[in-house]
């Protein structure tokens, strides 16, 4: 009996005491769309820094300056999205516009949502001053191979509502990760600042602070709908008045500029354009390129890559940088009119020839500046035609013949068109010298 009655005074007391708390059990209601979104986004939201090159000027005791020294200082502060596994990163075009280096702050966060930054040096790949967005490429870590980063698919913007919900995330003023939210407050702004216009900008009043500039904007289902700027506020102290640039001029700038010579080392030869309904059209066929041949022409549209379907020239993209190289390309194309209706075509993808071609027919190899201002003489080849005209490592060329230079892009173009005994009038700038040069040198 007192067994039982001793049994019976434990199970009470076991009743009586607190249970352990089910600490995930307790969030779930909680667990709203917008923590949703938090949770599935936040690893690839990064946090951008930058340093920049100043002039430090030394003063005599009679205040007159006598030396003037560059020196590295640190820059401005800014956010950004990882859209692409590969390591690409779209920001505003302000956050870098006056670095000279980059480097971007990538956090992968815990269950509890904490986390520390890992940080990478980064290049800018493309820079769209009229919409204030640009590509960065996160360089690996030497001798690290390369990864995948997380990373968020690029939503649409066309059909947006004003007074629907939205979602900013970035890292403001140091603080970290920092979410707000908001609505749409009107659409198609137009904006006048430095003697520069921005247009088609999305209104919200979600918190969007400096720091925040260039981070993504997600409407209540998690798409990323925009890329957050906080150009207006810095500028104005405006309360309540954020600014975003829409995902769609965002699709644009990825569709224009993420080309995959521009990723990778090697390329198709062709060039592609967005057509009347963003489709990718053929543009031009280069004449020593690898498509040379396959049975491409100008105008047609591509339809698929590789069986899957690209509706865009953004969707082309995308899947182009992520073929593999040693595979040939197989696109279906809708013909140009008076060609046919439909075909295919296999393009085996083939190292870019810039180098190459530059050798051989001009005697110097160049890279690009990273501000779209020219070409830098790497090398000059001995008894080449550069080194007949006196050309020297350094040399920025920023015009061949009539065709304006402003990267290697530009130069592989008016590489395609030239021919031994060619005669090339060459613009240069020389460091150190504050007047251009010219010349003209004879294609080999």
């Amino acid at each position: 009996m007192r067994s039982r009655i001793f049994i019976l005074v434990l199970l009470a007391l076991a009743c009586a005491l607190p249970r352990p708390v089910d600490a995930e059990g307790e969030k779930a209601p909680r667990r709203n769309a917008i923590v949703k979104i938090v949770e599935q986004k936040r690893d690839a939201v990064v946090s951008i820094r930058t340093n920049e090159i100043v002039t430090r000027t030394w003063f005599d005791i009679w205040d007159r300056p006598y030396r003037q020294e560059p020196y590295e200082r640190e820059g401005g502060l800014g956010s950004g999205a990882i859209f692409h596994p590969g390591g690409y990163v779209i920001t505003n075009a302000h956050v870098i516009s006056r670095a000279s280096r980059i480097f971007v702050g990538i956090t992968r966060h815990d269950e509890k949502g904490n986390g520390k930054p890992d940080e990478h040096q980064a290049l800018p790949l493309a820079i769209d001053i009229a919409n204030d967005l640009a590509i960065l490429r996160l360089l690996p870590d030497q001798g690290e191979i390369p990864k995948k980063y997380p990373y968020i698919k690029m939503g649409r913007s066309d059909d947006l509502m004003v007074g629907e919900n939205v979602v900013a995330m970035g890292h403001p003023f140091r603080l970290g990760l920092t979410v707000t939210q908001g609505i749409v407050s009107g659409l198609d702004r137009k904006l006048k600042l430095r003697n520069h216009v921005f247009s088609d900008f999305m209104q919200v009043d979600a918190a969007i602070n400096p720091g925040n500039s260039g981070g993504p904007l997600f409407d209540i289902t998690g798409r990323w709908i925009g890329v957050n700027t906080a150009i207006y506020n810095r500028a104005f102290g405006a309360e309540g008045i954020g600014f975003a640039i829409p995902a769609d001029r965002v699709r644009a700038l990825i569709a224009t500029a993420f080309k995959r010579r521009v990723v990778a080392p090697d390329w198709l030869g062709v060039e592609l354009e967005s057509g009347p309904n963003g489709e990718a059209l053929i543009q031009r066929i280069y004449p020593k390129g690898p498509a040379r041949g396959s049975g491409l022409h100008t105008g047609d549209v591509v339809a698929a890559v590789n069986g899957v379907r690209t509706p865009t020239l953004y969707d082309l993209r995308m899947q182009l940088v992520a073929a593999s190289p040693d595979r040939a390309i197989a696109m279906e194309v809708i013909r140009s009119k008076g060609v046919g209706p439909r075909a295919e075509a296999k393009v085996q993808l083939e190292s870019v020839p810039t180098n190459d071609l530059s050798s051989n027919h001009l005697g110097f190899l160049a890279q690009d500046t990273g501000e779209f201002q020219g070409v830098v003489v790497a090398k000059v080849l001995p008894k080449g035609p550069a080194y007949k005209m006196a050309l020297r490592r350094g040399d920025v060329i920023y015009g061949l013949g009539r065709w304006e230079i402003r990267n290697t892009e530009d130069l592989l173009m008016f590489l395609q068109f030239v021919s031994s005994g060619d005669l090339v009038d060459v613009k240069v700038r020389r460091p150190g010298q504050r007047e251009p040069l010219s010349g003209v040198l004879e294609a080999e």
